[in-house]
């Protein structure tokens, strides 16, 4: 498999709504994770609907590394314009999941090339992900488990510290990317473990960490089979997205929204072993649009 086969995988990055749940300072331990959890999917349920008129600028930088975890090459950067979907309907209010609208603006400076040789990228082949916090939507809690871990100080902030684990097994899709046998996207569905920091004070999500349970098998497309070798073991999936408070004017309105987002990838038998993928989430912008009838003359 060449340097061009990369994992799409679950990522931990778009434009996600931080959690506003409210916490009341308590004594260590003393947490009522079923009280912050319900008050949660309703904050977050409100926030979705307002942050469909946001758009941001993603910037991400995909660095292949060595067997020491260091950098092996150039990163290769993609920019990209990005907007929440959600889409209430009468008949399903609240639906199951958020997701990310994407459109690929530049590839290391310069406009995207379809025939790109090296395009089997995270960015490049999703235009649509899912957005995390969408566990905390009352259909998607079921599917995890949420227990009090510990209080911690972060960004010289106090946080109450939420561990929680998917339920389900995970399931993989695969597949090749623009039919390119030397492109393999994989989705994992399932399988997840992480941590949620809340602040104390404020009750927004300072901090979201994932990472699989443990080992996961790949199966690749007939296509994509190589000497033999009929699957990846993807070893490692972490991330991390940390949150700021973004301030808009006309009307003034603050919203926590990602700043920044981390990642760390190792397959095992994939062209690209190691990646580590850095995002930054710059130029905020939200767009707030009226309408009136005019008479006829």
């Amino acid at each position: 498999m060449t340097s061009k086969a990369w994992a799409r995988s679950v990522k931990a990055g778009a434009l996600i709504i931080a959690l506003t749940a409210p916490l009341s300072a308590r004594q260590a331990g003393a947490v009522d994770i079923g009280a912050v959890l319900q008050r949660a999917g309703e904050r977050v349920t409100e926030y979705l609907a307002r942050a469909q008129s946001i758009m941001c600028l993603e910037k991400v930088a995909m660095q292949p590394l060595n067997v020491g975890f260091s950098a092996e090459g150039p990163a290769r950067v993609v920019e990209s314009e990005l907007r929440l979907s959600w889409h209430p309907t009468p008949e399903n209010p609240i639906p199951t999941e958020a997701k990310t609208l994407r459109q690929v603006l530049k590839v290391n400076g310069s406009p995207p090339r379809k025939k790109d040789w090296n395009n089997c990228t995270t960015p490049e082949q999703n235009d649509v992900e899912e957005q995390p916090l969408s566990i905390l939507l009352p259909q998607q809690r079921e599917n995890h488990t949420f227990t009090f871990d510990r209080r911690e100080t972060l960004d010289g902030r106090e946080a109450v510290v939420v561990a929680y684990r998917e339920i389900r097994k995970p399931a993989v899709d695969a597949s090749l990317g623009d039919e390119d046998e030397n492109c393999v996207s994989f989705g994992i569905d399932g399988g997840m473990l992480g941590r949620i920091w809340i602040d104390v004070e404020t009750h927004d999500v300072l901090r979201l960490d994932r990472s699989l349970i443990g080992l996961v098998d790949i199966p690749l497309p007939r296509k994509a089979i190589r000497g033999g070798t009929a699957y990846w073991t993807v070893e490692r999936l972490d991330s991390s997205i940390k949150f700021k408070r973004v301030a808009f004017q006309d009307p003034e309105e603050s919203i926590v929204l990602p700043a920044s987002a981390s990642k760390l990838q190792v397959i095992r038998g994939g062209g690209s072993a190691r990646l580590r993928t850095s995002t930054q989430y710059l130029s905020y912008r939200r767009f707030i649009t009226g309408a009136r009838v005019i008479p006829p003359q």
